[in-house]
């Protein structure tokens, strides 16, 4: 057993998506930045849902799956939230059906929905950056 495993989030759900045959994965990514906590004046909480639903009309069935639900919770230099936070407010042009931006003044929060394998990819490629940086603080 590895006593030092770690899970990287991102780098899970890409390899659920990436090995998974259910075209039907949900996925929604909520990460919120906050900088107005006391104990932890630059804070990030990451929160990944995934889904899978299959739907059987001619049984009268519709099925939905909790696949993963994980959430990790950080404290950030300052440094390291800006990288993040530019991250966000850099590659993000509008809102969109799958893309959310929520801006407070000590508070930023993107959501990130999709509904298939070929949502969920395009997320990966636009966000990947980030993603990988996010991964990568727990290194």
């Amino acid at each position: 057993m590895n006593n030092n495993a770690n899970i990287k989030q991102f780098q899970l759900i890409k390899f659920i998506n990436e090995n998974c045959i259910d075209d039907h994965v949900i996925s929604k990514i909520s990460i919120v930045l906050r900088r107005d906590k006391i104990e932890a004046p630059y804070f990030m909480d990451t929160k990944i849902r995934l889904s899978s639903c299959i739907d059987m009309e001619e049984n009268g069935i519709i099925h939905a799956m909790n696949i993963l639900n994980h959430n990790r919770m950080y404290n950030l230099t300052e440094d390291k939230y800006n990288e993040i936070k530019s991250l966000i407010t850099d590659a993000f042009d509008e809102e969109s059906d799958q893309v959310k931006i929520f801006k407070k003044e000590k508070r930023l929060k993107i959501v990130l929905m999709s509904k298939n394998d070929e949502e969920l990819k395009f997320l990966f490629k636009e966000y990947g950056e980030l993603f990988e940086k996010i991964d990568n603080l727990i290194d």
